[in-house]
């Protein structure tokens, strides 16, 4: 009889330990976790809103899977998502989601971008200093895995532009490859236009050095000799505010 009795007891004991052991597996299956999909849609949308859309043609944005294992508490706040450094490539991207709610935790989503995107290229070989008119320029289009660094996407963005080295025929234009074009050349005779008030005087002179539309450049006066700092108006014509 006391032997059965043990035996009850210690079946009792047992019980009872494996129920607690089992409590906090139970609680915390029976947590609200939040949405992996939740989640990853908040991602794309951050994404797609980084994107400068303009010249991108089948933009298809996509979160990477999460791990299935991954159980993060349901949020009772809307979700924050924000950029992680100052990554250049656009193909592929780290947006990072965080919660602020009761139980706050924050997670990193890779993200790819597969688009098209327009390119400028030359449509023939460009000689060092050469303006870049349409008939020397061609676009194309590139998948943005492939984008060069400082590419330029319209023909526009080069207008008063030339090349600042040879360029071969066929080759993507980049910010590095060009530069404002050069309207005065040093010892070059421009028109001096000084004004002042209503009161406007054109006289002849030199420039004493290269520049740009809207450069500061020293020009020598044709007449008195006397140096002052021109505006660069156009390719013959400076201008002197008194």
């Amino acid at each position: 009889m006391k032997v059965k009795l043990l035996t009850t007891c210690r079946n009792l004991v047992t019980s009872a330990l494996v129920a607690w052991l089992l409590l906090p597996s139970a609680a915390m299956a029976e947590t609200p976790a939040e949405s992996h999909e939740t989640i990853r849609a908040a991602a794309e949308a951050f994404a797609r809103d980084q994107i400068d859309a303009t010249g991108l043609t089948g933009i298809r944005i996509q979160a990477s899977d999460l791990d299935s294992r991954l159980a993060l508490a349901d949020c009772q706040e809307p979700l924050e998502t924000f950029a992680t450094g100052n990554s250049r490539q656009l193909a592929r991207l780290t947006v990072g989601v965080r919660c602020n709610g009761v139980k706050p935790w924050t997670l990193y989503v890779p993200v790819t971008v597969d688009a098209m995107a327009a390119v400028v290229f030359s449509s023939r070989p460009l000689l060092r200093g050469e303006a870049l008119g349409s008939d020397a320029l061609e676009i194309r289009r590139l998948p943005v895995a492939r984008l060069p660094l400082n590419h330029v996407s319209e023909k526009s963005q080069l207008t008063g532009m030339e090349t600042s080295r040879p360029l071969q025929a066929g080759v993507p234009i980049t910010l590095n490859s060009v530069r404002p074009r050069q309207l005065v050349k040093q010892g070059q005779k421009v028109a001096i236009i000084a004004a002042s008030g209503g009161i406007q005087v054109r006289m002849s002179g030199v420039a004493l050095k290269n520049g740009s539309r809207g450069d500061l450049i020293p020009v020598e006066n044709g007449s008195s000799g006397r140096r002052v700092e021109a505006e660069i108006l156009d390719a013959g014509t400076v201008r002197v505010n008194f």
